[in-house]
């Protein structure tokens, strides 16, 4: 099947497409650096008391030449909310406006940056809602039914704010997946809710799916990556237009995305931290690596087939501005 005329499926097909960087990073260079350990929605208690910092630093972002923003709902859930205060309702309504000011960024942002722009719901693992770091470790201590509960209940917030264009998002990520346990369980969710986009005539949002991973190309839990994402890649109802990593250090993007050309002709997505460990009680990472992103390495990535490029955790607007020019060169070669 074609790509739709205007989608980021079509824009990747005809060549590399730049995401962003680091929200909590930039959210640092505007003053309004997450509390680290101090909340359990991370960027999200930004969007609570600041919400126009979230949506300058979209804006800086596309700025600095990305295409694709992701919107601050990662570590949202109802159970955040409760942990943080909050109703539980509070996480739901947290995750619309997430939504609805990277869209509102995006927009603005036109006349400045021409062409087109994508905002993405950003789909966090069950691990970054317990806010503790355990999306880099994966295998929680909870059944496949109580996973399921998770993200379908996330999920129904994005099909409801798909009604509405200042809440649509045009892709839905689901990024630093640790996990082939989870990757099957939000596949069969993301399933359920493009057939219910389906049956009520809503716009269905393109699907990317990213993994973070460790070393030689497996995922914190040991297991390859490409048999992590197999449920997913495997010709079923779901079709991804992209799948890669994010969150993982530089060096290991390449090992991982060598295993998923062998398994798949999607675009690939690359899209790591500086490298470094997470500390879970100050919300960052330490011991990452320079800022400067390395041409032999991204040209590795971009001829394995990564078309979908950005940074996670310390990519700046700075670092964002020079990894999309270097993208831009090493593609026009």
């Amino acid at each position: 099947m074609a790509p739709v005329p205007g989608s980021l499926a079509e824009a990747l097909g005809r060549g590399p497409v730049m995401a962003d960087g680091g929200l909590s990073t930039v959210l640092a260079e505007l003053g309004a650096a997450p509390s680290g350990g101090g909340s359990a929605l991370w960027t999200g208690e930004v969007l609570a008391t600041r919400p126009a910092a979230i949506e300058e630093a979209h804006a800086r972002m596309i700025s600095a030449g990305a295409r694709v923003v992701l919107a601050a709902g990662y570590q949202v859930s109802r159970m955040g909310a409760v942990a943080s205060g909050r109703r539980p309702e509070a996480g739901d309504e947290l995750l619309v406006e997430a939504t609805r000011r990277a869209v509102t960024a995006r927009n603005r942002m036109r006349a400045q940056r021409p062409g087109p722009a994508w905002v993405a719901a950003s789909i966090g693992p069950y691990g970054a809602a317990l806010a503790d770091g355990s999306e880099y470790r994966g295998r929680y201590d909870i059944g496949r039914p109580d996973l399921a509960e998770f993200h379908r209940g996330r999920l129904e917030v994005w099909v409801e704010a798909q009604r509405q264009l200042s809440t649509r998002a045009d892709v839905w990520w689901c990024e630093t997946i640790p996990d082939g346990v989870e990757a099957e369980v939000l596949g069969d969710e993301l399933g359920r809710s493009v057939a219910a986009l389906g049956e009520q005539g809503l716009p269905a949002p393109e699907i990317v799916v990213t993994m973070t991973v460790a070393t030689d190309g497996r995922c914190p839990t040991g297991e390859p990556v490409d048999e992590a994402l197999a449920p997913i890649l495997g010709g079923g109802a779901l079709k991804p237009i992209a799948v890669g990593v994010n969150c993982c250090a530089p060096a290991d993007v390449t090992p991982a995305l060598e295993r998923l050309a062998g398994v798949t002709r999607l675009p690939l997505v690359a899209k790591p931290n500086l490298g470094g460990a997470w500390n879970a009680a100050d919300g960052r990472f330490e011991g990452a690596g320079p800022p400067t992103p390395d041409p032999e390495r991204l040209r590795r990535w971009l001829d394995v087939g990564a078309r979908l490029i950005g940074g996670c955790c310390g990519t700046g607007t700075a670092e964002l501005a020079e990894l999309a020019d270097l993208a831009r060169l090493l593609s026009a070669h």
